[in-house]
């Protein structure tokens, strides 16, 4: 059957019900129609943006940096970190891991650092040596899982040994190798070897044997998509382009049902000019200051969002920011070991609906008495929900016991 192709009034109708994923494809493909896919609106159901990649509904963009050996044999952890999309870090001409951007916020950038970065590694000498370390007791902890005698040898001869900072290492790993195979802790192994390798080759002035690439990999439930351009940006450019290409250089906001921001204390790249309209907002770590960069990239017509979580540990007075207060629900992932009692901020939290989704481990517990006394003496608009996860029956129990000394509980249930 002959291809009818699709004229541009009816290209108009069918964008704006297309997957956003489809939509960047074409867009990219054929330039002769990105101008007009920029222009009509975009949808986005789920939308997650973390440290690792971007996720666009069920598609998910990786960037990393690909070492290609050619015909020359691949070290194996290298062929691992390859199969997994490429390194996660920058890489100098030696071979050595470096972290540039960490402190560069480009326009549009939005800046959720809690301060300024440290260069890693800020003494390459100190760097090295800690590798090393760490070398020695992945390749003692071989030893003994394949009960044979640890022999020093010419890669850590030359390691530190004894002192709090060893022991510490030590005991590290042997939790985090305690349930790995002996394939696992090899890889380990051959990871910083591969790491060392590079500063060897710094000391020597010698060139790496291998041709570096950036990578795109786009996941999805069909499969993979594997793109490679020359190595002549760093990764945090390189996301800052990406990010640009697919959400930059719109004629409207982009409106995202549920926004994911898996991103704590670094700098989110975003393209300049562009806007979110959403409905659900979930983020992690985050204080006042995140929340007041971060609200640069809202739509005003957002407020206020109907649903935020928030991953916390953070206390008065930087819990409290509008962004959270005001939110029809909020959800409050709050860490089971702190100290301190969530109850004086549950008191002057205002939300129709509120779920702290943890009860603290450690005293004081959260006085739930104290909290249904207010409830009971100022009253809660019709609607107001909040829910708190009790993991003890005998805390309900007390509860319940203490309501029905008070004179207008006229009636109680086992339940």
């Amino acid at each position: 059957m002959p291809v009818i192709p699709v004229q541009y009034e009816s290209l108009k109708t069918i964008l704006p019900y297309m997957d956003p994923n489809t939509r960047f494809r074409i867009s990219l493909r054929m330039p002769s129609i990105s101008s007009l896919e920029s222009r009509i609106p975009l949808k986005i159901e789920n939308l997650t943006f973390s440290c690792e990649d971007t996720k666009v509904n069920e598609v998910s963009y990786l960037l990393g940096v690909y070492r290609d050996y050619g015909r020359n044999e691949f070290p194996s952890a290298v062929l691992e970190m390859n199969r997994c999309g490429g390194s996660p870090d920058d890489i100098d001409q030696y071979g050595v891991f470096i972290y540039p951007g960490k402190n560069n916020v480009l326009p549009g950038d939005i800046d959720l650092r809690t301060a300024v970065q440290e260069d890693v590694p800020a003494n390459a000498e100190e760097w090295e040596q800690g590798l090393v370390q760490q070398l020695r007791v992945l390749k003692i902890l071989l030893a003994e899982r394949l009960n044979q005698e640890y022999i020093e040898d010419d890669e850590t001869r030359n390691a530190v040994v004894g002192g709090f900072f060893n022991a510490l290492l030590e005991m590290q790993y042997r939790e985090l190798t305690l349930n790995e195979s002996v394939e696992t802790i090899q890889l380990g192994i051959q990871t910083l070897r591969d790491m060392l390798r590079g500063f060897n080759n710094r000391r020597d002035n010698r060139i790496p044997p291998y041709t570096a690439w950036i990578q795109l990999s786009t996941r999805s439930p069909k499969g993979i998509t594997i793109q490679r351009v020359a190595y002549n940006k760093y990764l945090y450019e390189a996301t800052k382009t990406v990010h640009t290409k697919l959400f930059g250089n719109r004629g409207s906001s982009i409106s995202v049902k549920n926004l994911k921001i898996d991103i704590f204390d670094r700098i989110l790249r975003f393209p300049a000019a562009t806007s979110l309209k959403i409905e659900n907002l979930e983020v992690a770590f985050w204080n006042s200051l995140a929340f007041d960069r971060f609200k640069q990239a809202i739509h005003p017509s957002s407020f206020p969002i109907q649903q935020v979580k928030i991953g916390s540990s953070i206390r008065a007075p930087d819990f409290p920011h509008t962004i959270a207060r005001e939110a029809q629900i909020l959800i409050i992932n709050n860490d089971t070991y702190e100290f301190a009692s969530w109850t004086p901020i549950l008191l002057n939290l205002t939300n129709q609906g509120v779920v702290l989704e943890n009860e603290n481990r450690l005293n004081p517990p959260n006085n739930y008495m104290d909290l249904i006394e207010n409830w009971l003496e100022r009253g809660r608009p019709v609607g107001t929900c909040f829910d708190m996860c009790i993991k003890s029956e005998e805390t309900v129990k007390q509860c319940l016991d203490t309501l029905k000394q008070r004179q207008e509980v006229i009636g109680s249930s086992k339940k």
